[in-house]
């Protein structure tokens, strides 16, 4: 099974989001992710709304909820301290039996996602009302590249256990969540190889 990795945002040209909006913003694009790799039985769609005309569907599930609200604020502190922005990471894995190291978690689809946090203020409410019709037509944009990738990008797709209601585990990562120490390294030393996907 391959590791296929999505660069939705571009270090290049990271998504500039306003400090304030930046946690829901986050949110939509983790939940809109997730409900569309929700494949269980018990799965039910929520609808909510970010800035004032952007609808998105989310899994209706506290435990999901509250993992990505915790991390889509945690993300956004971390964001707001790096002057030059940072990544965000989704990953979904499987987790196997390591022996004696207990379970490994062994990733198969990778979401990056690159932001920077505006900290200017806007010149007045014209501006802002400009900055809001920016990101929202920025962030439909990326919802879209989501579903193309999603509807098209199935080969590496582990098997479905249909008696659970978030099929895949997963993971959020954020700047502040460094990786290292031995384990790690050997733990990527025998993993699946990475597959970069272009978009």
């Amino acid at each position: 099974m391959n590791h296929e990795c999505f660069t939705l945002i571009d270090p290049k040209a990271p998504l500039e989001v306003d400090s304030r909006l930046l946690p829901d913003v986050l949110e939509c694009l983790l939940h809109h992710i997730l409900f569309h790799r929700a494949l269980g039985g018990e799965v039910v769609p929520k609808d909510m709304v970010l800035l004032d005309d952007l609808f998105y569907v989310s899994c209706d599930d506290a435990q999901i909820s509250k993992k990505v609200r915790d991390a889509s604020q945690s993300a956004a502190d971390s964001l707001r301290k790096q002057e030059r922005g940072g990544k965000v990471t989704l990953t979904f894995f499987d987790k196997v039996s390591g022996g004696m190291w207990g379970d490994k978690k062994v990733p198969w689809e990778e979401w990056s996602m690159h932001f920077v946090v505006r900290t200017e203020p806007s010149f007045g409410h014209r501006e802002e009302l400009l900055r809001r019709k920016e990101l929202e037509s920025r962030v439909k944009e990326l919802m879209w590249l989501i579903l193309r990738i999603i509807s098209t990008r199935r080969d590496h797709l582990p098997k479905v256990d249909l008696g659970r209601q978030m099929v895949f585990d997963f993971e959020i990562k954020d700047p502040s969540k460094r990786e290292g120490g031995v384990l790690d390294f050997l733990g990527k030393a025998v993993s699946v190889p990475r597959v970069q996907v272009p978009l």
